[in-house]
């Protein structure tokens, strides 16, 4: 197996920004669709989804390595229009700070949120928006990638997007049971969002890998390397058992049963699916040869 030119500070971007953004849309969605029975989920995401980004942009920008050793070079990173890191950082830049203001203004945090609470529709929309371009950004940064076909395909994106979505409600789910356990009865009806969200993770993964097979002689080579080569045991052990198929059984199980499946079965089926989306984004990344940037 070839070493990746990219390694665990470039996963560790694409998983926390992944997760954030979608714990963000799940604030978003609960606040518009249900504010009365699921505020305890509304808050978790919206307190979540500004660190994570922002953890996980500090990552990206130290993976350029002149951020850690020469900061004043970083400049660069938004001088040039036609490169896809500076769209990629433009929107993190903004998305962060609508994050952190929309998170006060659910949570009433000081006087700013208090005062910023009148405008959380707005703040919602543009988050909102924000949002999914950065959840997409995480697919389309390695997909642009020319010299590494496995990741040179428009289903990255659409995979990384459906990943983001789980995982961030995940993340959400989590940290509302953490604010009110007593909330897991409330929360089995957002475990349908699990199922869908990971059917679609699925099927796009599929066929990303079938695909690949017939794509190219690099492509199938990182795709052989999925399904049956040395990271094979990461792929369908931690990727499409525990972090798919397992979560998929027990959020349908959630679902049906409303409530009385029991609590540590709920927060365990949200934490596989973190497991899942962070060893989802590693086996893309170490599955791909080199990248060739020119």
């Amino acid at each position: 197996m070839q070493e990746s030119a990219w390694g665990w500070l470039i996963i560790s971007y694409l998983f926390l920004a992944g997760a954030g953004s979608g714990a963000f849309l799940a604030a978003a969605a609960c606040e518009l669709l249900a504010p009365d029975w699921s505020k305890a989920l509304a808050r978790a995401g919206s307190l979540a989804a500004g660190p994570l980004v922002a953890i996980g942009t500090i990552c990206l920008v130290f993976d350029l390595e002149a951020g850690l050793w020469q900061p004043w070079r970083q400049i660069y990173l938004v001088s040039n229009l036609s490169s896809m890191i500076t769209w990629g950082v433009l929107i993190l830049s903004a998305f962060i700070p609508v994050a952190l203001l929309y998170a006060a203004a659910e949570n009433e945090i000081t006087f700013v949120g208090r005062a910023a609470k009148k405008y959380m529709p707005a703040l919602a929309a543009v988050g909102s928006f924000l949002a999914v371009a950065t959840a997409g950004y995480t697919g389309v940064l390695i997909a642009v990638v020319n010299g590494v076909p496995f990741w040179n395909t428009p289903a990255m994106p659409v995979l990384f997007m459906a990943s983001a979505m789980s995982t961030g409600l995940a993340v959400a789910m989590i940290g509302a049971a953490i604010i009110d356990i007593n909330t897991i009865r409330t929360l089995s009806n957002f475990a349908l969002g699990h199922v869908i969200f990971l059917a679609v993770e699925a099927t796009v993964l599929m066929l990303l890998i079938f695909m690949s097979l017939t794509r190219s002689t690099e492509a199938a080579a990182s795709a052989n390397m999925l399904i049956s080569g040395a990271l094979s045991p990461y792929f369908w052990g931690l990727v499409v058992v525990l972090g798919i198929l397992i979560p998929f059984i027990l959020s349908i199980v959630e679902y049906y049963e409303y409530g009385e499946m029991p609590k540590y079965l709920v927060v365990a089926a949200d934490l596989l699916v973190l497991v899942g989306g962070m060893s989802l984004r590693a086996v893309i990344i170490f599955s791909g040869t080199p990248p060739q940037i020119i």
